[in-house]
């Protein structure tokens, strides 16, 4: 699971910025009797579907609230190595991998590509240069 909270805000706070978030790991050490059900919930949507869940919670007095669950969103090639990681696991088939990667998948990905390695010299090019 990855993800941020924050305590005693409302989700507008996040959206903005206005204060900074925390990692969703260290919510059991701040809540550790809510951590348990918040940890079930996530893993229930995403089995249903088995596909990875943008999951939105609030906790009011002390309970756990489930706002939203959606598909999460990813860039064309992460689309195809969660595919491929959930064949390797036995999550899914062969089959249902395929289907999962979209024809705009597989068209941005015959498209060229910029070389991470490429990119990170020219960010460093930059800053020496300013």
């Amino acid at each position: 699971m990855y993800g941020d909270y924050l305590l005693n805000a409302q989700g507008e706070d996040v959206v903005a910025g206005i204060r900074n978030t925390q990692k969703i790991e260290n919510l059991g050490k701040e809540m550790p009797r809510r951590i348990t059900s918040f940890w079930i919930l996530p893993a229930d949507s995403s089995g249903i579907t088995q596909r990875w869940q943008d999951v939105e919670f609030t906790i009011e007095r002390g309970k756990l609230w489930m706002l939203q669950t959606r598909n999460g969103k990813r860039t064309a090639k992460a689309a195809v190595k969660i595919a491929v990681d959930m064949v390797n696991e036995g999550l899914i088939s062969k089959e249902d991998a395929i289907q999962r990667v979209t024809t705009e998948n597989v068209d941005t990905l015959l498209h060229p590509q910029f070389d991470e390695k490429a990119k990170k010299e020219s960010r460093e090019d930059r800053q020496i240069y300013r």
